[in-house]
């Protein structure tokens, strides 16, 4: 079921700007029925150097690629996911988890500083230095990818929960399979998004 909606010119706007900022180009705002029934409005974009499908932007609004119409059962996927992630009031603390992503790579920063000097100087103290600028950078990272998982996994239960967990596998083999990413958009999709073994081995574990 298929419609058409105008959304807040605020929200609009801001949201237009995310799909921007992850060089992504805006197409229409469409109100869509989800499995379950409940209609939700979403945006519409397009873009070939997009690294994900769909998203819940940080203006709780749900966008989604114009590629995912194109299979029934993926946009499905992607629609309860990102309405699942829309719920998740506890995704505000990744603000401040920003601040220290911001502080790790400060570390990285810092670390490839102590090494130089260890090496130009020939003095092996700031190799101490170089360590501890090693481990809070891990530490800084590691952090909020465990958040963004947690977050990605419950969405996944979510649609789990709805679709099924046989037609879950189903959709994420068939986007193994097909979906091109570059190098880059890989390394983001690892470190936010936990592989969907790991999910299936986790729902498991809970619903045994």
């Amino acid at each position: 079921m298929l419609g058409q909606k105008a959304m807040n010119s605020i929200l609009l706007g801001l949201t237009k700007l995310h799909i921007h900022s992850i060089n992504g180009k805006f197409v229409r705002t469409q109100t869509m029925k989800a499995p379950s029934s409940a209609e939700q409005e979403v945006i519409i974009f397009s873009g070939a150097k997009t690294t994900f499908l769909g998203q819940s932007t940080p203006f709780r609004t749900i966008i989604i690629h114009e590629s995912v119409f194109e299979n029934e059962r993926l946009f499905d996927y992607v629609l309860i996911h990102e309405m699942g992630h829309r719920k998740q009031w506890w995704s505000f603390f990744g603000v401040p988890l920003l601040f220290l992503l911001i502080f790790g790579f400060f570390c990285l920063a810092s670390a490839f500083i102590f090494l130089l000097q260890s090496l130009i100087l020939m003095n092996p103290s700031y190799l101490l230095g170089f360590a501890w600028s090693v481990l809070l950078c891990l530490l800084a990272l590691i952090i909020p990818c465990a958040f963004s998982w947690a977050l990605e996994m419950h969405a996944d239960f979510v649609a789990i929960k709805n679709m099924g967990l046989k037609a879950f596998e189903k959709i994420r083999d068939d986007l193994s399979k097909t979906r091109k990413l570059t190098l880059g958009s890989r390394i983001i999709n690892r470190l936010t998004h936990p592989p969907a073994g790991f999910t299936v081995r986790v729902w498991r574990w809970f619903h045994k």
